[in-house]
């Protein structure tokens, strides 16, 4: 199976949980009566997240290549083995539980930028 992969960081294990959860808003504006009236929709807002667990001698060493790219801030890709390429900020990285010897437990948020590089309000 193939791997989660953000910019350059192969997650050397895939995580046990992925979500994409996907939303938009209503835009109003008021009319001359003072009514709000429906204008549309904003751009779709994806926030992807999950968690899993880095384990073996390279554990607290993947953790810390991972939370290096928390100080980037550019997007880059994310590329799921099924659910393909999304480009992306890295915006969340937690770690969930006190490290254990060759055991690293963590969660993670990316939000989906547009091709310019801007996420939706």
């Amino acid at each position: 199976m193939d791997k989660l992969v953000y910019k350059t960081f192969v997650f050397p294990n895939n995580p046990h949980t992925y979500q994409e959860a996907c939303s938009r808003e209503g835009v109003y504006e008021k009319n001359d009566a003072g009514e709000d009236v429906f204008q549309g929709l904003t751009a779709l807002k994806r926030v992807i997240s999950g968690s899993g667990m880095f384990f073996g001698e390279t554990a607290f060493e993947d953790f810390r290549t991972l939370a290096k790219l928390m100080e980037e801030t550019t997007a880059g890709n994310l590329q799921h083995p099924q659910w393909g390429i999304r480009y992306c900020y890295f915006t969340g990285l937690e770690l969930t539980q006190e490290p254990r010897e060759n055991c690293v437990s963590y969660r993670f948020e990316f939000q989906q930028a547009d091709s310019n590089g801007i996420m939706p309000k």
